[in-house]
């Protein structure tokens, strides 16, 4: 839980904001007039994170922004990122192209842990003896989660041998962003060009606010509601206290639960519960909405308004996790992050693209440059290039994109208490990878049996 016991002046945490404030702004200059940029829709939140990462401690120091900082803010915002979505009204209907959505989702990140596992295991066979084979396990937390929770998960490996293993964690995150900027625009051209668009024929017809990444003519925000009195408190304020609400428990059912740990004898697993504070903290703020449906006192929360704020912290989260990438730590695992992250991508294109050619009849294109963009970078790499196909976002698309996202992380979660039993309950910390191995493989074949009966189910 270092990043609960990091000391920070209170001057240094706002001067840090301010700093990726300052990146932000720059960014999102550079992206209105740099024509490059607007080419390759690079959003203003990854080049403002490359350029912290090139002017900060980490590269020329001209500015103080340091890793271990910026990792316990990513660390944070991911908790504050998850309560904001948690917040929002529950959905009633999910739809069959948003369960199609959610197990498209599940397979990769399968795919994702097992080819970077083998890969993993081969190097430690041969080249590096030494190496945490529980990096393998990073790509479907980097590319198919968030920045967030592979640093979370990586910083608690380090406890158990695997140096550096938060920081390795963004990398490969920001590795996924390349990916998602690059080769995903280049697929979707390249649809463009084959006619396989469903509303554009050319990418010159790309909209000037989509390209530029400002609003020539400014709009009002109709879908936003104000839930309070501006005379008693400033709606956006209640929300962010809402959100800190949400935190504070958090943090207290956690205290409790270690507590209970440490009075069993289990301290070992205390490190373990705090870097899953993430879960906790969406369990609590869907605890709170429910209160508050349930109390007739919902009509505060604006879902709107808590989009927005999930929005802000993934912006600033993004910005800190590429920032606090170590030029040091890349070079001390250049292969296995070249070599995992090469084979990974080329597996998630092959596992996205064949999936959504097979369970779709229109929109395939649309689907699969948003399902593309979600696992290799995040929710928001996903719909910058779903924008690219339908800047009015008319197709159901971003619609299956984000209740599908919700429902692989529900049925993900497993995952995640997979990928930590080999530190915990083997004494051969390898041979407890070679059994998640297995285990991933026999997950992957449930949903593979899953979505063969989801077809037949369809087409009947």
């Amino acid at each position: 839980m270092s990043s609960w016991t990091i000391e920070i002046t209170a001057g240094r945490f706002f001067l840090d904001f301010a700093w990726i404030g300052v990146l932000l702004i720059i960014a999102t200059l550079m992206r209105s007039r740099i024509n490059v940029l607007q080419r390759n829709l690079i959003p203003a939140n990854l080049l403002a994170g490359v350029i912290g990462l090139l002017i900060g401690m980490n590269g020329l120091g001209l500015i103080d922004l340091t890793s271990e900082r910026l990792g316990a803010y990513v660390y944070h915002l991911l908790a504050l990122l998850f309560i904001a979505l948690g917040l929002r009204a529950p959905k009633k209907r999910l739809g069959l192209s948003s369960l199609k959505f959610g197990l498209i989702f599940l397979s990769v990140y399968l795919v994702q842990a097992i080819a970077g596992l083998l890969i993993a295991l081969l190097l430690f066979y041969t080249l590096m003896p030494d190496l945490f084979v529980g990096i393998g396990l990073l790509p479907p937390l980097s590319f198919g989660m968030n920045p967030g929770i592979a640093y979370s998960i990586g910083e608690n490996w380090e406890q158990f041998g695997f140096e550096s293993g938060g920081i390795v964690g963004l990398t490969f995150a920001a590795s996924g962003f390349l990916v998602a900027y690059t080769a995903g625009i280049w697929f979707v051209r390249r649809g463009i060009e084959r006619g396989e668009a469903a509303y554009i024929s050319s990418h010159e017809e790309m909209p000037e606010d989509v390209r530029t990444g400002l609003m020539t003519e400014p709009k009002p925000n109709v879908r936003e509601k104000i839930t309070t009195s501006a005379e008693s408190i400033e709606s956006l304020s209640f929300h962010i206290g809402m959100i800190g609400l949400a935190y504070a428990a958090t943090y207290g059912v956690l205290k409790l639960m270690e507590l209970g740990l440490m009075a069993a004898g289990a301290e070992n697993e205390v490190t373990t519960l705090w870097s899953f504070h993430f879960i906790f903290a969406a369990i609590i703020a869907i605890t709170i909405r429910r209160v508050l449906d349930t109390a007739g006192w919902s009509r505060v929360v604006d879902d709107e308004t808590m989009t927005r704020c999930s929005n802000l912290f993934m912006d600033f989260m993004i910005v800190a996790s590429v920032a606090a990438i170590s030029f040091l730590v890349v070079a001390a695992y250049w292969l296995p992050l070249t070599l995992i992250s090469i084979v990974v991508a080329l597996a998630t294109w092959w596992v996205v693209r064949r999936m959504t050619q097979n369970a779709f009849h229109e929109f395939k294109l649309e689907r699969f440059a948003a399902i593309f963009g979600n696992m290799t970078g995040t929710l928001q790499s996903g719909l910058v290039l779903l924008r690219i196909l339908d800047s009015g976002m008319k197709s159901p698309v971003s619609f299956n994109l984000v209740y599908g996202s919700g429902l692989a992380l529900v049925f993900g979660f497993p995952l995640l208490i997979l990928i930590n039993a080999p530190v915990h309950y083997f004494t051969d910390v390898v041979q407890g990878f070679w059994i998640v191995l297995g285990a991933l493989i026999i997950y992957l074949a449930l949903i593979i049996l899953a979505w063969q009966f989801l077809k037949r189910t369809n087409s009947s």
